[in-house]
C-alpha cells in the first residue's frame, strides 16, 4: 500500500513515508469516528501537507481523505496532521427535502441517486459512480445526515457503499452487500479477535418526579435482558434483575410535566451491558457486510455488520482491525 499527500490544491507532494505512523477509522455512520491522524517527525513536516491537503491511495483504495488540522508536539518533535476520512466529509451534510416537499425522494438507479447527492456539494472531490449499478433504490429522506441516509437508502436494496479513489476524487458506488451468515468468524479459523463483555449497564432506575416526601411521584423502570423495559418488579426478579445482577441509578426530575414524561427520561438512563467484538486478519468482507462471530470465553456470538475499520501503525507493518457492530 502506498499512500500520497498533496497541497491544498491537491498537487501531489510525496508519499506518506513508511515510518510515519498512521491511524484511519473508517466505517459506518453510527460504526466509526471516520477520521484520521498521520504522526510525521518535525523535521520531516512540510508546510504545504497542512489544512486541505488530501491524502490518497495511489492504487485506488478508500485509505485517505481531508486534512482539517494539525497538532504541533515539540515535547516529541511530531507534527500530528488529523483529517476526515472520504466518509467523514460525506458525514457533514445533510439531505433536505427540495423546496415545497416533504422529502428528498430517492428513486432510480443507485448509482444515479449517488451521483445526485455527491456530485454538487464537495467541490468536485467526492463523486457518484458515472456507471449504472443496475439495481433501483427507494426510500423518502427528510433531513437525514447524508453518510446515514446513503446507508439506509443502500441497504433497504440489498446495496453497500464502495469508495475508490479515481481521477483525484473518491468515487462513491453502490455494490451488492455480503451476507455471509453460513462463516463463522472464530479463533477457531486462525482470526484474532478481541470480545468484550463488561455487566457495566444499569438495568433499574428509580424515577422521581413532582411532589414533597410521601407525596412524591415515583416510578420503578427496569431493563429487561431482551431490551424491553417494565415497570412490573415482579418481571424484572424473574428476569435476573435481583441481588448482585441488580445496578440501579436515581432519575430526579421534579420538573417533569406528568408521569409519561419522567419515565420518558428516565428511560433514557437505562444502559444495556457493553459486549462488542472486534476482529483482525479478516479477508473478503467489507464495511457494511453481514458476518457471523464467536469467542468462546465470553460466549457472545453476533450476527452483525462489519461497521468499521481501523488502519494503524506503520505503512510497512500496518495492523487492520474490523469492527463487528449492529
Amino acid at each position: 500500500m502506498a499512500l500520497i499527500y498533496t497541497d491544498s490544491n491537491r498537487e501531489d507532494i510525496d508519499y506518506v513515508q513508511k515510518h510515519w505512523n498512521i491511524d484511519f477509522d473508517i466505517g459506518l455512520y453510527n460504526g466509526s469516528d471516520n477520521d484520521f491522524e498521520i504522526t510525521v517527525p518535525s523535521e520531516e513536516w512540510t508546510d504545504r501537507f497542512n489544512d486541505y491537503s488530501i491524502v490518497y491511495d495511489e492504487d485506488g483504495g478508500e485509505l485517505g481523505g481531508l486534512v482539517k488540522g494539525k497538532t504541533s508536539d515539540t515535547a516529541q518533535e511530531n507534527v500530528i496532521i488529523w483529517g476526515l476520512t472520504w466518509r467523514g466529509i460525506i458525514k457533514q451534510d445533510y439531505i433536505e427535502p427540495p423546496d415545497g416537499q416533504a422529502y428528498y425522494e430517492a428513486r432510480g438507479d443507485a448509482n444515479s441517486f449517488l451521483r445526485d447527492v455527491l456530485d454538487n456539494y464537495f467541490d468536485g472531490l467526492i463523486v457518484g459512480s458515472e456507471e449504472l449499478c443496475g439495481v433501483d433504490v427507494n426510500y423518502d429522506i427528510r433531513y437525514i445526515n447524508k453518510l446515514e441516509a446513503i446507508e439506509k437508502t443502500l441497504e433497504k436494496s440489498n446495496l453497500k457503499m464502495k469508495l475508490t479513489f479515481i481521477g483525484g476524487c473518491a468515487v462513491v458506488s453502490a455494490v451488492d452487500m455480503i451476507s455471509d451468515i453460513d462463516v463463522e468468524l472464530s479463533n477457531d479459523y486462525g482470526y484474532d479477535i478481541m470480545a468484550k463483555d463488561l455487566k457495566n449497564g444499569i438495568n433499574h432506575v428509580i424515577c422521581l418526579g413532582q411532589g414533597e416526601l410521601t407525596e412524591r411521584t415515583i416510578v420503578h423502570l427496569y431493563l429487561l435482558s431482551n431490551g424491553m423495559i417494565t415497570q412490573d418488579k415482579e418481571q424484572a426478579t424473574a428476569d435476573g434483575i435481583y441481588g448482585l445482577y441488580e445496578t440501579k441509578t436515581i432519575y430526579d426530575n421534579s420538573n417533569a410535566q406528568d408521569v409519561s414524561e419522567l419515565i420518558e427520561g428516565g428511560s433514557d438512563k437505562l444502559i444495556s451491558n457493553e459486549k462488542s467484538l472486534t476482529i483482525n486478519n479478516v479477508t473478503g468482507v467489507d464495511i457494511g457486510d453481514v458476518v457471523n462471530a464467536r469467542d468462546y470465553i465470553t460466549g457472545i456470538f453476533m450476527t452483525k455488520k462489519i461497521v468499521a475499520k481501523v488502519f494503524s501503525g506503520c505503512l510497512d507493518n500496518l495492523k487492520i482491525e474490523n469492527k463487528v457492530g449492529d
